[in-house]
């Protein structure tokens, strides 16, 4: 697993086209983009899951490009093909979910669970991120990401109401992954200015999720500064990859983090951003951490 900063950088070029534009040719886009394509895709997906195990079902959706953080990035199909079974039965659930305007690129955010074989309690829970993209065969999950925990007192609850298209992202002009890496960037501190918790608030879309495996996920700006405040103040992120919707209006980035005077990463990340106000702003941000 990449360790160091400085190392995930000098992948940056390797892995940064991760479901670019000048990937796989693209069928045509529906006339009406609906979030509730990738809701539908993500149902599919977790009933694949439940019927014949999480490896096959990954398999079956994952692009041939496609990223997954296990726990930090890591090519996703290479990833599955060498995992064993799980010792349980992995299920999921959307509770969030937005489509870019060119109907080609989507994402579905939710809490997972691991319940033993023979139906018992949660073994593990969590929540994941999924970035959907619409390649000339169909949808492909390009991206997967997630955290996991021992379930608690009150255990996350796959019956989920799923809010839909709520961010009504806006058009804008042609962007390329690398504008979205450059702020995520922006949004890391130092040890001389400690400002990515106020950095993340600037860059906050009304309703935006935070979300790490020690930190309650918030929905709402008037649960952000608790949700902040438990965020690290230097986080230094170190962009590895992403994408942007031909539209302009939604894209992703993903990479490593560390402490600002770490030298070597301590866990990994995904934003999804939304270009609001003539601005691009952060509608979630998940955090993972790695092994030590």
């Amino acid at each position: 697993m990449l360790q160091s900063p400085a190392l995930a950088l000098s992948l940056l070029i390797g892995l940064s086209c991760a479901g670019c534009a000048s990937g796989p040719a693209t069928s045509p886009a529906p006339s009406s983009p609906d979030a509730g394509t990738v809701v539908e895709l993500e149902g599919r997906f977790a009933a694949a899951s439940r019927e014949r195990g999480a490896r096959a079902a990954f398999l079956e959706y994952l692009a041939e490009d496609s990223i997954v953080l296990q726990p930090g990035p890591v090519f996703g199909r290479a990833a599955w093909e060498s995992a064993g079974e799980s010792p349980g039965t992995l299920d999921w659930a959307p509770d969030w979910a937005e489509m870019a305007a060119d109907g080609r690129l989507g994402f579905t955010t939710g809490p997972w669970r691991l319940v033993s074989a023979a139906g018992g309690p949660a073994l593990a829970e969590g929540r994941y991120v999924t970035v959907w993209r619409r390649e000339a065969g169909g949808w492909k999950a390009v991206f997967d990401g997630g955290f996991g925990r021992s379930p608690g007192d009150d255990p996350l609850s796959l019956e989920t109401e799923v809010r839909r298209g709520v961010a009504r992202c806006e058009r804008g002009p042609e962007a390329s992954a690398g504008d979205l890496q450059s702020l995520d960037a922006a949004l890391s501190g130092t040890e001389f200015e400690p400002h990515a918790i106020r950095m993340l608030a600037r860059r906050a879309e009304q309703g935006a999720l935070f979300h790490a495996p020690d930190v309650a996920g918030a929905m709402s700006s008037i649960d952000w500064p608790d949700v902040l405040q438990a965020l690290p103040a230097t986080t230094q992120l170190w962009p590895m990859g992403g994408a942007v919707a031909s539209s302009g209006d939604f894209g992703y980035t993903y990479g490593l983090s560390s402490p600002a005077v770490a030298a070597a990463a301590e866990g990994s990340y995904v934003n999804l951003w939304c270009r609001s106000g003539g601005a691009w702003r952060l509608l979630a941000q998940l955090r993972r951490p790695l092994p030590r």
